[in-house]
């Protein structure tokens, strides 16, 4: 699938070798968008600096399809401090928007054309992993694409009155509310 890379990028791509990084955005945790990447030095792209993870950040691979489907990305910020880890967790972050774009830069870090968004979706729940002997943590957190919801069947209320509105005069729910406290299972 086309992303419209510019003849800027294609033509950095025909070249023996290149380099490409991701740049992650965060949008909305703590009150604040933070951006980083993977490259080795800070990036400065869509008028942001995207600050270095200095070997620590690592971006699963992502699946490209034509069909509409549920997609997924890993992100693993790894030799953290533990007290880092609490700071991120006390944020919460889950269901906010992360963007991942890739870019191409030349030898001089400066990212040419404009980066490409790879992904778009929501954060997940954390997994922390910790080494307490070396006071560091690995830190995972899956994202998935908007179409997470997509799937999804909205509920149903087990209730008369709903019963009602979908089937009217069904009685089925009519005494769904009421308890019976003395249930005997095989006995007499």
């Amino acid at each position: 699938m086309s992303k419209g890379i510019g003849s800027t990028i294609q033509t950095e791509l025909d070249k023996p070798s290149f380099n490409i990084v991701n740049l992650l955005q965060f949008q909305n945790i703590g009150g604040v968008n933070t951006y980083i990447t993977d490259a080795p030095v800070d990036i400065v792209a869509h008028s942001q600096t995207y600050l270095s993870g200095r070997g620590m950040l690592a971006v699963s691979d992502i699946q490209e399809a034509e069909e509409l489907k549920i997609e997924s990305v890993e992100i693993t910020l790894s030799g953290l401090e533990s007290e880092n880890v609490k700071l991120f967790l006390d944020y919460d972050y889950i269901d906010r928007r992360v963007l991942i774009y890739r870019a191409v830069i030349g030898n001089d870090y400066a990212v040419i054309g404009d980066p490409i968004i790879v992904f778009d979706g929501r954060l997940d729940q954390p997994k922390v992993v910790e080494d307490f002997k070396a006071g560091k943590a690995t830190l995972g957190i899956t994202a998935t694409s908007h179409w997470a919801d997509f799937e999804a069947v909205s509920g149903r209320h087990t209730n008369d009155t709903e019963q009602q509105t979908l089937y009217s005069g069904d009685t089925f729910f009519q005494k769904a509310t009421e308890t019976q406290k003395d249930v005997k299972w095989g006995r007499d």
